[in-house]
């Protein structure tokens, strides 16, 4: 089969690869479509594990049901957890298989091979059935947006509150997203970036985009949120961001992080003291992925809207250029193989 595989720093090739085989256990699944991720934009930056075929957030239709084949028929559109719980650590005995403590041993795309592919193998136990309802682009955004949804019910968000988010990233605008259903009566968003900006305007979450490099933009915000902000939600995880979002926030404020910097980050301890701020961080989901799920297929949530392309294998390298740019407005790139 084809498959796109990292290479070396910063490159990824379309190469002929063994296509996985049914094996009376796993879901053999023709991949439909697959979501280019931030996570994956790291592992090419970093160039790190050569040879890796990437790719976590996708959906395809079943071409041989293995251990499910009493709830799955040849054809079924489905799409997976990409997780891999050991079931023996203690998280995992406690029933917290987010936790697992050796699931990067082999998590699909990350240290196994994912969804980059024409043809994917998932544990049975990880295979979710899609409804009519929910399309194969809009499946690729239910791993992103369960990242979200985790961070959002975590926060506490309720009606009425003043939200800032920071990143207008497709974790930012789900976050935005989500602020609005919990009832968030004003949610700003910065965004050094202005073409996403101006995308994440459009997307109609959001009251108002704050350009994240502007001199005056702690002012701007204490001023637009009418004294501070209940809570502030960081999707990107450097330092000049994160103390801004301290600086916004009332007394007593919350502060979730969900961006990821690989370095260790220096906040104002003396603002976050004085202030008293909360730190909650925020990782993966649990019950949230079937919790979008359902979301989606009642209509609550509508992602297509964040996707802004669809490409081919071939086309896989030039996305991942255009993504780490920071001169477009993508955010969703979709790979149809």
């Amino acid at each position: 089969m084809r498959a796109v595989c990292l290479n070396d720093k910063k490159t990824l090739v379309v190469a002929e690869v063994d296509t996985p085989k049914a094996d009376g256990e796993k879901v053999l699944i023709k991949v439909s479509r697959v979501g280019i991720c931030g996570s994956d934009i790291h592992l090419w930056e970093q160039g790190q594990r050569i040879g890796l075929i990437m790719g976590h957030e996708f959906a395809g239709t079943v071409v041989d049901a293995g251990a499910l084949k009493d709830s799955l028929k040849v054809g079924d559109r489905v799409t997976v957890l990409p997780l891999n719980p050991c079931g023996e650590c203690e998280p995992c005995k406690k029933g917290n298989t987010k936790g697992c403590l050796n699931a990067l041993a082999a998590s699909p795309g990350i240290t196994a091979p994912g969804a980059y592919a024409e043809y994917y193998l998932a544990r049975p136990d990880m295979v979710r059935k899609l409804t009519d309802n929910i399309s194969d682009d809009e499946a690729t955004l239910i791993e992103p947006a369960a990242v979200a949804l985790r961070a959002v019910r975590m926060s506490g968000i309720k009606p009425g509150d003043k939200v800032l988010v920071a990143g207008g990233g497709v974790i930012g605008l789900l976050s935005a997203a989500f602020a609005r259903i919990a009832g968030a009566s004003y949610i700003a968003l910065t965004e050094a970036n202005p073409l996403r900006g101006a995308n994440a305007k459009e997307m109609g979450d959001v009251n108002e985009v704050f350009d994240g490099t502007d001199e005056q933009l702690l002012p701007k915000l204490v001023q637009a949120s009418g004294g501070g902000f209940d809570y502030c939600i960081d999707c990107v995880g450097i330092a000049p961001v994160i103390n801004a979002g301290i600086m916004a926030l009332k007394k007593g404020g919350k502060m979730m992080l969900l961006g990821i910097n690989y370095s260790p980050v220096p906040i104002s301890g003396l603002m976050a003291v004085l202030k008293e701020i909360e730190f909650k961080g925020s990782i993966g989901y649990d019950r949230e992925f079937d919790m979008v799920m359902d979301l989606m297929n009642k209509g609550i949530l509508k992602a297509t809207r964040f996707i802004s392309d669809t490409i081919g294998l071939e086309g896989v390298q030039a996305a991942f250029e255009k993504l780490s740019s920071g001169q477009h407005q993508d955010v969703k790139i979709v790979i149809k193989p």
